[in-house]
């Protein structure tokens, strides 16, 4: 029995490459790119700078690579418009706007040296979740899984919830290159509803007759595979009813908050990012590998321009709808015993310009920015209590030890017992990878 058992999992690719730090990993990200100088990354120094212009400070070349539709040489340095204060053992410094966060930052490792190739958004976010800058390449959770399979037969390896439609569409997070059985399962959130559409019966069919109509239907569709060999679509297909089968015994009680206790809800607050929380806990306790939750989705909400409402109001708003979720989500891991297990990480497609944006809005804003940002990473076999990288003086350019969108994937792969440079795929004769030929790990955060 034990030697079929790891026959199956050896054909479902559920044997990582070497021991795992983490079982699985919740990816947050906050769509619209959340400024790091307004966020985590503390920088007093700029209000010494106040009123200058970028190109008094920066050279042409490092102002080149910007958002093409705006000039930034005019655009005048503007201090961070909220105030910081050190917190925990580490005395990590973190902005007023997470309050709740603030308890929880000795379990966070954060990174303040990214960088990223474009300050688009459909382009940024393209590149944090594939590694690519064309659509069409598998997201690092079809990835995962890919690597990992599925530690649960009943549940997809691979779950993403969201707010909307972000500006990349549902690219970031689909499967790309490799078998349908990777894509990503979609679930909403809503009491009342099924979590994914289609998982109840019809009405008056029972258990039995659903079982026996699905074998006659698989019956058929293996006949034609075999029949019509090379049709990935097909095995995908035939694959996905299976699980969809087995899911409705068991997903509507995964996604059933009122199981809950009220200090439960209480901890996470009453809000679509908290209860999206929530339920990634249940997930993961459940055995899925990969969870993701995309916040802001719909009108990139984290996009801080002057002309989007500001960036004071736009920051405080979002930080005020994610703050309590997250820092519940990091504690109630932590409780349970999981956090150790479980890779929480909190990303962006890039940070804010250290400059006001030049183009005579109403309110404060800033610009897109990739050539320095910060993005966290908790439990899961890293450090916490720490930070990782600096910026300059100026919060604009990766300083010290920049960290690219590869050595981060490299290194989420690496806390989840997958080398990067072994998890490939064939494509045109092509190895094609996560990392495509880069990457190195952040062995200084890894616990």
């Amino acid at each position: 029995m034990a030697l079929q058992a790891l026959l199956e999992q050896e054909v479902a690719g559920a044997i990582p490459h070497f021991s795992p730090r983490a079982k699985n990993c919740i990816f947050l990200f906050m769509c619209g790119g959340a400024s790091h100088l307004e966020t985590f990354d503390y920088k007093p120094g700029l209000a010494r700078y106040a009123g200058k212009t970028a190109s008094e400070i920066f050279s042409a070349e490092e102002l080149a690579g910007f958002n093409p539709e705006k000039a930034v040489e005019h655009c005048r340095i503007m201090p961070p418009v909220f105030s910081f204060a050190q917190h925990g053992q580490s005395g990590a410094w973190v902005s007023e706007i997470y309050p709740h966060l603030s308890r929880v930052v000795d379990d966070i490792c954060f990174i303040k040296s990214v960088t990223t190739d474009s300050a688009i958004h459909s382009v940024g976010e393209q590149l944090m979740h594939t590694g690519h800058m064309r659509p069409g390449f598998p997201s690092i959770g079809s990835w995962v899984s890919y690597g990992l399979g599925q530690a649960n037969r009943d549940l997809p390896a691979y779950v993403v919830m969201k707010d909307g439609i972000s500006t990349s569409g549902d690219d970031v997070f689909q499967h790309g290159l490799l078998p349908g059985r990777y894509r990503a399962a979609v679930a909403r959130v809503e009491k009342g509803k099924p979590p994914f559409p289609h998982l109840q019966a019809p009405p008056g069919m029972t258990r039995s007759a659903m079982t026996e109509h699905l074998d006659i239907l698989q019956r058929l569709n293996r006949r034609h595979r075999d029949r019509h060999p090379g049709q990935p679509q097909l095995e995908s297909r035939i694959e996905a009813f299976e699980l969809a089968f087995r899911m409705q015994a068991v997903a509507p009680e995964v996604f059933d908050l009122s199981r809950e206790s009220r200090a439960v809800h209480q901890l996470y607050g009453n809000n679509g990012f908290s209860r999206h929380c929530l339920v990634a806990r249940r997930l993961i306790e459940q055995g899925v590998r990969f969870v993701e939750i995309l916040d802001g989705a719909t009108g990139r909400k984290w996009d801080a321009h002057g002309n989007r409402g500001g960036l004071e109001d736009n920051h405080r708003s979002n930080a005020a709808r994610t703050d309590q979720g997250i820092a519940a989500l990091v504690y109630d891991l932590k409780a349970r015993g999981l956090l150790d297990d479980t890779l929480v990480v909190w990303a962006t497609e890039f940070g804010r310009t250290p400059f006001e944006e030049a183009n005579k809005e109403k309110k404060p804003g800033r610009g897109h920015h990739h050539k320095g940002f910060t993005l966290w990473m908790a439990g899961g076999g890293v450090k916490g209590g720490m930070s990782y990288g600096a910026t300059d003086t100026f919060g604009m350019l990766a300083e010290e030890n920049p960290v690219s969108y590869h050595d981060f994937h490299a290194t989420i792969l690496h806390l989840l017992g997958l080398d990067h440079e072994r998890l490939t795929l064939q494509h045109n004769s092509q190895d094609v990878r996560l990392t495509d030929v880069y990457g190195n790990i952040l062995h200084d955060i890894i616990a």
